[in-house]
């Protein structure tokens, strides 16, 4: 009896070892282990998760999404923070010099609701640009997603097989203090090349890319 119990437990620890899923190839298996949870100033994720984009296949898997590193959003920052506070200059302005600006208490109120519409409509404008640039490697491929303006998008592609070479530029101290730069990817041919303008970490980036095209594929 209990050879007959050892022998029956020992078959449903097999079953159930079996029923569980496991990755099928290696590249899975490191997609499950370093998944990277991205949020709205992610820059930069290996493997990250709950990532999509249009014409993905179902075997094909997001290693890198690469934005302009955040450092790159200061400078309209900035530009944004000036005008908010261009208002109350205004204001004191128009009091020490009343003769000068004599306008109502509602048509001053009504100006600045408007102004800072036109402000936070340029912010949201300036995030999405940022937002959508956005560069991906995959598996099979490097997707180039640029959006120059909030109505005009420019998508490219290239598969793996067909990239030659790639490498990085790193000029400036401003750069190389936030470590960002433009990361080139040369195709083959008449094939158009790519760059990922102002990308963080782009030694790691191009290490990235080379270790794809180096490996079998």
């Amino acid at each position: 009896m209990p050879d007959e119990l050892e022998g029956e437990f020992v078959l449903k620890e097999k079953k159930e070892a079996e029923n569980e899923p496991s990755p099928t190839t290696p590249s899975e298996a490191s997609a499950v282990k370093n998944l990277q949870k991205i949020h709205f100033l992610s820059s930069l994720a290996k493997y990250p998760a709950d990532v999509i984009f249009e014409n993905q296949e179902e075997d094909e898997e997001i290693i890198l999404l690469v934005r302009r590193d955040l450092i790159t959003n200061v400078p309209w920052l900035i530009a944004a923070l000036v005008l908010i506070f261009i208002p109350p200059l205004i204001s004191i302005f128009s009091y020490l010099f009343t003769p000068f600006f004599n306008f109502s208490a509602d048509t001053l109120l009504v100006a600045e609701l408007f102004y800072y519409l036109i402000i936070i409509g340029y912010i949201i404008i300036q995030y999405t640009l940022w937002y959508f640039n956005v560069g991906l490697v995959t598996n099979k491929r490097v997707v180039d997603l640029d959006l120059p303006g909030i109505l005009f998008k420019h998508v490219s592609e290239t598969k793996l097989n067909i990239i030659e070479d790639v490498s990085y530029n790193q000029v400036g101290s401003i750069r190389s203090v936030f470590d960002y730069g433009d990361v080139y990817v040369q195709t083959a041919g008449t094939e158009e090349n790519f760059m990922f303008d102002r990308a963080p970490e782009p030694a790691l980036v191009t290490r990235i890319i080379a270790d794809l095209i180096g490996g079998p594929r």
